[in-house]
This record gives C-alpha cells, sequence and structure tokens, in this order.
C-alpha cells in the first residue's frame, strides 16, 4: 500500500487533506510539524510527502532545506507543496527545487482536491503549478514586461532565438556594450539574477 505524509500546521486542513486521500488506496501519516515528523521515526517507505510551507523565514527555510535533502534519497518521494505564500521570491525559489506540485491554498476546493489525489496516486504525473499560480505568474510577468522600453524587449526576442550578443549586435546595428546595457536593464526590472533566469523566462 503506498504511504503518504502530511505535514500541516492547520488541525482541519490535516483532516481534509486526509479526507480526501482515505478515498484512494493510500495510508496516510498526519504530522503538524516537520519536528514532529522527524520525531515519529518514519523514514523509509514513503512515496508522497504534502508539506505546507509558511511565510515565516524559520518555517521557510526549514521546509527548503528538508526538500533539498530529499533529493539525496536513493528513491526520493514526491513532493507536494501547499502555501499560502504571495511573495514572488519565494514562490520562484520553491519552483526551482525539486518538487513535483506547487499548490496554493486559495485554490477552489474543487481545484485542491483533483490536484492532491493525481500529485499522490499518479507516479507519472508530471510537475505541476496550481492555476492560482499560473495566473499570478502570467499577471506579474505583463506587469513587468509593461516597463519595458522597445528596444529592451527587441534585445529579449533576439536573445530568445539563442543569438549571441554579438549577433543581436550585429542585427540591430548597435554595439555590444549597448545591447549587454539594454540586457542587463531588461533583466532588472524583470527580477532576472542572470542568463540562466533569463533564458528559462524566454522559454515559458
Amino acid at each position: 500500500m503506498k504511504q503518504t505524509v502530511i505535514i500541516h500546521s492547520g488541525y482541519y486542513e490535516r483532516l481534509t487533506i486526509s479526507a480526501v486521500l482515505n478515498q484512494l488506496d493510500l495510508k496516510t501519516h498526519a504530522f503538524s510539524s516537520l519536528a514532529e515528523f522527524y520525531g515519529s521515526g518514519i523514514g523509509t517507505g514513503i512515496d508522497s510527502i504534502i508539506i505546507e510551507v509558511q511565510d515565516s523565514s524559520d518555517n521557510f527555510n526549514a521546509v527548503m532545506k528538508f526538500i533539498r535533502r530529499m533529493n539525496f534519497l536513493y528513491i526520493p518521494p514526491r513532493v507536494i507543496v501547499v502555501t499560502k505564500i504571495e511573495q514572488n521570491d519565494k514562490l520562484a525559489q520553491l519552483a526551482d527545487e525539486s518538487i513535483d506540485m506547487l499548490i496554493s491554498e486559495q485554490e477552489e476546493v474543487s481545484v485542491l482536491r483533483k490536484m492532491l489525489i493525481t500529485g499522490a496516486s499518479d507516479l507519472n504525473y508530471q510537475r505541476a503549478l496550481s492555476p492560482y499560480f499560473q495566473r499570478k505568474k502570467a499577471a506579474s510577468a505583463q506587469s513587468s514586461q509593461k516597463f519595458l522600453t522597445a528596444t529592451e524587449w527587441e534585445v529579449l526576442m533576439e536573445i530568445k532565438t539563442m543569438k549571441t550578443n554579438a549577433n543581436v549586435a550585429q542585427k540591430l546595428g548597435r554595439s555590444c556594450k549597448t545591447i549587454s546595457t539594454h540586457k542587463r536593464n531588461a533583466m532588472k526590472k524583470l527580477g532576472l539574477k542572470n542568463s540562466i533566469e533569463l533564458y528559462k523566462y524566454l522559454m515559458q
């Protein structure tokens, strides 16, 4: 029988998630915190972990550390994160980790139920972002793009085709220094730290 661990500080949230998963052939173990989970002795034979991430720095950092440790297991369990966090920087950090689902607790119950069932029971299911976060991400990107100049946007569109700064400079008739400046300014406005994040953004 598949085993699923639920780590959530909310009593009613734990009951709700357990009730949803009990409809499947799953054995669930619910805990109110990571400390309680560590003290339980359950550490192997887990297929899925559904874990809450809170906005507080202590909880956020502890969960991030926990998720990263999962990567060192021979067969890491599926990790499904549920959260009320709204800050884009923290959501981006979570999205960069090896998690299988990132679910907003702002979702409608029907959406939450479907995602939890799919995430915990279908081990072939691809990584997913809940609809609430997808809409938030799209709105944030659209808002950021409004602050880009026409030239900055033109430079990014050329970079998207995998052109180097030199190639872009040649096509647009500008110097490499000017292209680099436009690229750097655009990345700053979009909140992107390096070229890898830029390519990820452009390939969305």
